[in-house]
């Protein structure tokens, strides 16, 4: 189905699912399509100043249909009827301009051509017309030249998305289903949260750490480090013995304060990734392993796992809600 998509386009929808999560939707809406669509589209962005694609997402969270509960990003959801429209009148409108791929701005045309949706009513309240968009599309040299290799290979880590969206993954262990679910939410959560190119943002304090938002990136990616080494060793080992967790010290010593923001983000996502490909192969009968570490009574591996997620939920809450 989506063979001619290019990676934007893909990106688009990618978000899009991210959206309807956090709205707790049933189904991937057209308003969470333009959603997605404006963290991708540069094209639609600069036609949107950005107090109205602010307002855009306020209308949303105001008018558009949410559930109670948020649902997993590792739960499969469906395109409701009107998206599954926007989809096919994109490849209409690509086919109509004689292009041969799909690209984000064949996705705006599509979500303009269905009427009274929430996402089409939006565009019009901010001055995106269909004729005139039609026109800016068709002009678009990028619109039939979907990215290099190249180009894909360097996008950071933070855009491309993760092999759990693109395959369904059962892990060795049936037990660690829900501790991997958890760090798959976190960090595909975390990035649709994160202004990952501010770097005022990256700077401001915490008030329970002494410590930035990248400070505190900074101690999550030690952590996330050592126990990628632990768990190394919890499959080649018949038990594990550590000096001590990573300590608050290195942050500082390691001036985390002075690397680059997004290359701070970037590695996080990265190793947390890495640790979830790794813990999806741990068998069960190695989840009793004693881990000491420090001089505490030992752990079992499962429980030395579960406090790793643990942490890295309550620091990057405190990221997120800059306490």
């Amino acid at each position: 189905m989506f063979d001619r998509f290019t990676e934007r386009a893909r990106r688009s929808i990618f978000f899009a699912r991210y959206e309807a999560s956090a709205f707790a939707s049933a189904y991937i809406e057209t308003e969470h399509l333009l959603l997605g669509i404006l963290r991708e589209d540069s094209r639609l962005r600069d036609e949107l100043p950005s107090s109205a694609r602010d307002a855009i997402r306020k209308r949303i969270e105001e008018l558009g249909p949410a559930g109670e509960h948020k649902v997993s990003t590792s739960v499969d959801l469906p395109l409701s009827h009107e998206s599954k429209r926007v989809l096919a009148f994109a490849a209409e409108e690509s086919e109509a301009m004689h292009h041969t791929i799909i690209d984000s701005g064949h996705l705006v045309l599509g979500l303009l051509r269905v009427d009274n949706c929430l996402a089409a009513t939006l565009l019009l309240e901010n001055g995106i017309d269909y004729a005139i968009y039609r026109d800016v599309v068709g002009k678009s040299a990028s619109s039939d030249n979907p990215p290099s290799f190249q180009q894909r290979a360097l996008r950071p880590a933070v855009e491309r998305p993760s092999a759990w969206h693109q395959a369904v993954l059962e892990p060795v262990a049936p037990s660690l289903k829900t501790p991997i679910n958890a760090l798959q939410d976190l960090v595909d959560s975390t990035v649709g949260h994160l202004h990952i190119y501010s770097e005022a943002y990256a700077k401001q304090h915490l008030k329970r750490k002494p410590w930035t938002r990248k400070e505190a990136f900074g101690h999550l990616i030690d952590c996330a480090a050592t126990h990628q080494q632990w768990l190394a060793r919890a499959l080649t080992e018949p038990k594990l013995f550590a000096a001590a967790y990573p300590a608050d010290e290195w942050v500082p010593a390691q001036q985390y304060d002075n690397f680059s923001w997004q290359d701070t983000v970037d590695l996080w996502v990265s190793l947390n990734r890495l640790l979830v490909h790794v813990l999806m192969r741990i068998p069960e009968d190695k989840l009793k392993m004693p881990c000491r570490i420090g001089i505490a009574e030992p752990i079992p591996l499962s429980e030395l796992i579960a406090r790793y997620v643990t942490h890295c939920q309550d620091l990057v809450g405190q990221i997120l809600a800059h306490l």
